[in-house]
């Protein structure tokens, strides 16, 4: 029998892994997530654009040939991607937590290989994710809205007054390559400038924040030193504390530029709960002088969904 149903795959690109949900198209246009599965990400030295998208088509094809689900390249209609990097009408401009620094056509790339039947859509990672949580989430509760999601490295993703703020060029909303720590000691970015947001804060940031305030490399990632600032390590602590401090004068910025309703946190470091807000809502407080009345500082509810759901949001 004959399979009339319509799916999607969403593709969220991360420095760690990437992760691929399959959707089903349902009532009003909506899209049920079926299926998940998430893949190591390899970064190969030779054309790492190249061998980064013929991977997630590889995927994507021994996925359809398994009929699992009953998705077929057949009844695909749709492929969206988002990446931690610039892009600009369907154009991924760069994406330097994954080495891709050259310009390779990945829309052209995954068209050819489905066929012009399936919409292809390709999005920043942080505004998939804002996107995700917008649509999926918060279903209309505020319009405008920001969503910082820590995961290996930090994507930024800002709604405001229902739109997605993107900029001319795709950095628009990028703040996590905003400068914070001007300290000499401060680490090099994989954007090449030093002291930048994401070295100080999110899953590698607040590790390294550790591992430099106390001259070791024992801490590996966040999770690591949030386990033991939980149980009471003074140390731990005071560097959770220091990193979320960066955080919050990020936000602060956010703040007098866009002022948004609600910011969500998101990606692995949302793992870890109100433990996480509760400290940023706290360095918040002295930063923001403009107004009394300052955003809410809530956990994103899809987590590490969230940039498979936005990837399929506008397809």
């Amino acid at each position: 029998m004959k399979n009339y149903k319509k799916y999607y795959i969403g593709v969220d690109v991360g420095g760690t892994t990437i992760k691929y949900g399959l959707f089903e198209k349902g009532k009003k246009d909506e899209k049920k997530l079926l299926a998940k599965f998430y893949v190591d990400t390899v970064v190969s030295r030779t054309n790492p654009e190249k061998a980064i998208i013929k991977g997630i088509i590889s995927d994507i094809e021994k996925f359809c040939e398994s009929n699992e689900y009953g998705v077929s390249k057949s009844n695909l209609a749709g492929i969206g991607l988002a990446i931690p990097g610039p892009v600009v009408d369907n154009n991924i401009l760069r994406a330097v937590n994954i080495n891709w620094k050259k310009h390779y056509d990945a829309y052209s790339a995954i068209k050819k290989e489905f066929g012009n039947k399936v919409k292809v859509t390709i999005l920043n990672d942080g505004n998939a994710a804002a996107l995700g949580e917008y649509y999926y989430s918060l279903k209309g509760k505020y319009d405008s809205i920001c969503l910082m999601t820590l995961g290996t490295a930090i994507g930024i993703g800002i709604i405001i007054d229902n739109k997605l703020i993107e900029g001319k060029t795709g950095i628009a909303g990028e703040l996590s390559h905003m400068k914070v720590d001007f300290s000499k000691k401060a680490l090099k970015c994989n954007c090449g400038n030093t002291g930048c947001l994401e070295t100080v804060t999110g899953g590698r940031g607040i590790a390294n924040v550790y591992n430099s305030l106390y001259h070791t490399n024992v801490m590996k990632g966040a999770k690591d030193v949030i386990s033991r600032a939980k149980v009471g390590d003074k140390k731990a602590l005071a560097a959770l504390e220091k990193s979320l401090d960066y955080l919050s004068m990020a936000i602060s910025i956010i703040m007098l530029v866009y002022e948004p309703e609600v910011i969500l946190i998101g990606g692995g470091v949302s793992n870890e709960g109100t433990f996480v807000t509760n400290i940023i809502k706290e360095h918040l407080k002295g930063k923001v002088y403009m107004t009394k009345k300052l955003p809410k500082i809530l956990l994103a509810k899809l987590k590490n969904d969230a940039g498979i759901y936005g990837a399929v949001s506008k397809l």
